[in-house]
């Protein structure tokens, strides 16, 4: 088994409380729960030198202060800001352009073009002069500024503060223990949540194959002692009205 809580991910919403879990890295989760077998007190601290943060399948950079995901992963709630990722692409006669390869999790890249063309209509980037999709399986969007002089740091700042090419996604690890009892749990006892239940799903399944095993092996018995009376048996069988209860 492995921590598929951690792993998908979870975002829920229920009678005054929410959930809102990203999904991480499953090598690295299963690096820090075989690290927190070994180890039972390991800490928190301990435990993300293993789980680095949030892995987004869509990528994306997470932007936020160590010990602020540090914090998040102590008390079970705070929040990561992801940036796009983006490299420029020489056009020759030092023309260039921005290509954008990866987009914050859950951010439509529909909507994210429209809004970027709706702040062009509206001259709200007046150092970009076009945006394009050119995406096919992978995500490829093209920022055209309006000429070479100006400095494409400036352009994605003014993009990541107008539109979503930054978002934050919330984490709130409020889950329902083995007990039925909702709470916020920090990392370390999520993780010791899921060895605590694949402990028993072992122990579990282990007594219901001993159960299995002790019940052939009492049949066996019969059968030998049937075996070894086998004419005591035969004249039960042949003689006596109730036999079976004989």
């Amino acid at each position: 088994g492995i921590p598929n809580l951690l792993a998908n991910g979870a975002q829920g919403i229920a009678v005054g409380m929410a959930t809102s879990i990203p999904p991480h890295n499953i090598i690295e989760l299963a690096d820090a729960a075989l690290h927190l077998i070994k180890h039972p007190n390991a800490s928190v601290d301990t435990l993300l030198q293993f789980v680095r943060g949030p892995d987004f399948p869509t990528g994306g950079t997470l932007v936020e202060d160590r010990n602020t995901v540090i914090a998040a992963y102590k008390t079970g709630r705070g929040g990561f800001r992801v940036r796009a990722k983006w490299t420029t692409e020489k056009m020759g006669r030092g023309q260039y352009n921005i290509i954008i390869s990866e987009i914050p999790y859950q951010v439509q890249k529909s909507r994210l073009i429209e809004k970027i063309a709706e702040l062009l209509n509206a001259r709200k980037l007046p150092m970009l002069s076009d945006v394009v999709d050119e995406s096919t399986e992978e995500v490829r969007i093209v920022l055209e500024p309006k000429n070479r002089t100006v400095d494409q740091a400036l352009i994605m700042e003014q993009l990541y503060k107008q539109t979503d090419l930054e978002s934050r996604f919330s984490l709130n690890m409020n889950v329902i223990d083995a007990d039925n009892t909702p709470r916020v749990m920090n990392l370390r006892e999520v993780l010791q949540s899921f060895l605590d239940h694949r402990m028993e799903v072992l122990v579990r399944r282990t007594k219901f194959r001993l159960g299995k095993i002790e019940s052939r092996l009492d049949v066996l018995a019969g059968y030998l002692s049937a075996y070894l009376n086998l004419d005591e048996v035969i004249r039960i069988i042949r003689e006596e009205e109730e036999s079976k209860a004989k």
